[in-house]
């Protein structure tokens, strides 16, 4: 008795995609850091009136930190004392240059009369030199008191400057978010001493929509010529994973990486969360959509393979066995007829032949072989031949003897043989051997 081994035609939309795994990432992820040194005294609230905490609710602008202030309110303090020191140093400047202009002019005047008197018996050399002097040192005095003045300008504006700086030191001292969004990461504690160096401590980590994700999937450079800006993605995840979403190609970054001699490299996929179910750093299962074909006939990849005997083939369908594409044996004659052309193929696909199970014998039905995705294949069924979903294609054949069959209804083999006849054994385990008698068992050693 022959039997086959078929496989079943299917109608279903083949898909060829590309497989990658990634993590589920912030679109945009705001670092909130300290810059200044100090301990952290108290948390804000977030928008439900909450202490901040993971995954709070927060506004641009609100208070998620203090840091301990003390040291800086008294830098202010110094610093207003330096300022209200320039400002002392100014007006002391400004009357010293009074004083000197005061010195000066009447230097100027005893000059101006030295001069009409001239050296002679009433006005000596001496006494003409001395005025000229006092001149001359009063207007040094006075370029003196003006840069005097000049100098507790500057010292104020540095005093101004180190003022401002140190209230700004105080507004540091609380931590704010810049952009409304979620609390991702809260790195520090109540009591805990927060160091600034040259870069800002990162003290939160706020996601400004999670709303809106992105996955970051790595692509092996076998496949990143076939993934593309715009491409659909479909994606599951670990958490949910009855449950499939979609999603959109936004960019390949170009810094590729190196593990173990694989080049892989980040895509990012831009993904809709308007009901917040996915969380960041999930992972995620990607499936990028090269080519989609809706509703087509698919053929297991078995079925190509079969290749009956005549004994097998349907004796209606022995004279038609073609080549797909060529004239029917039987048509051939007439050459010019319109029967001996060959019909019309689809450009697109291999020619093949699958045979089709009927009864206890097979039927060629002539195919061209498209895309296939690993284990089946797209098939068009040539003009003249018939395939439908459901009908059972023949992969392999087995041949069964009538006294195997009978056998194998007593014994129960999967092909109908029997099993080999186990031997007898020992008390002791030991195989009998032929001729043995085993009821019989020795005598304890002598």
């Amino acid at each position: 008795m022959t039997t086959f081994s078929t496989v079943e035609v299917v109608r279903d939309n083949f898909v060829n995609k590309v497989q990658a795994t990634g993590t589920l990432e912030p679109e945009e992820l705001v670092d909130v850091g300290a810059q200044v040194t100090g301990e952290i005294k108290e948390f804000g609230v977030d928008l439900a009136g909450n202490r901040v905490d993971y995954g709070s609710e927060v506004k641009a602008g609100q208070l998620l930190a203090r840091i301990d202030d003390t040291i800086v309110e008294l830098d202010i303090k110094r610093a207003e004392a330096s300022v209200a020191q320039a400002k002392a140093q100014i007006l002391t400047a400004k009357a010293n240059i009074s004083q000197a202009e005061v010195n000066k002019k009447k230097a100027d005047r005893d000059l101006e009369r030295a001069k009409k008197l001239g050296v002679g018996d009433a006005l000596s050399q001496m006494d003409y030199d001395q005025y000229l002097t006092q001149s001359e040192n009063a207007a040094a005095s006075l370029q003196s008191a003006q840069a005097q003045l000049a100098n507790a300008e500057a010292q104020l504006q540095s005093a101004n400057a180190m003022l401002e700086s140190e209230l700004r030191n105080r507004d540091y001292t609380r931590i704010t978010t810049p952009v409304d969004g979620t609390i991702v990461v809260r790195q520090v504690n109540v009591g805990q001493t927060v160091v600034s160096n040259m870069s800002a401590t990162t003290l939160f980590l706020v996601a400004r929509d999670l709303s809106k994700m992105q996955i970051w999937a790595s692509v092996n450079e076998a496949d990143i010529a076939k993934v593309h800006a715009g491409q659909e993605v479909r994606y599951t995840v670990d958490a949910l994973p009855n449950e499939n979403f979609s999603g959109v190609v936004n960019k390949i970054r170009p810094n590729a990486t190196m593990s173990s001699n694989v080049v892989t490299y980040i895509v990012e996929i831009d993904i809709e969360n308007p009901d917040r179910k996915l969380l960041p750093y999930m992972s995620a299962n990607a499936n990028f959509i090269v080519k989609e074909v809706k509703d087509c006939l698919m053929v297991p990849e078995a079925a190509f393979d079969f290749r009956p005997s005549k004994e097998q083939i349907d004796p209606a369908f022995a004279g038609k066995i073609r080549r797909p594409g060529s004239a029917p044996r039987e048509e051939a004659d007439d050459e010019g007829s319109e029967q001996s052309r060959a019909p019309e193929m689809p450009a697109d696909g291999e020619p093949a032949m699958v045979w089709k199970q009927q009864g206890d014998k097979v039927v060629p039905v002539r195919v061209l072989r498209g895309e296939s995705d690993g284990t089946r294949s797209i098939v068009t069924v040539l003009p003249g031949d018939s395939l439908e979903a459901g009908d059972k294609l023949v992969t392999g054949v087995r041949t069964l003897s009538a006294a195997a069959m009978s056998k194998g209804g007593k014994q129960g083999g999967l092909f109908g043989m029997n099993g080999p006849k186990r031997r007898q054994r020992t008390a002791g385990g030991v195989e009998a051997k032929p001729g043995q008698n085993m009821n019989s068992r020795p005598g304890p050693p002598m």
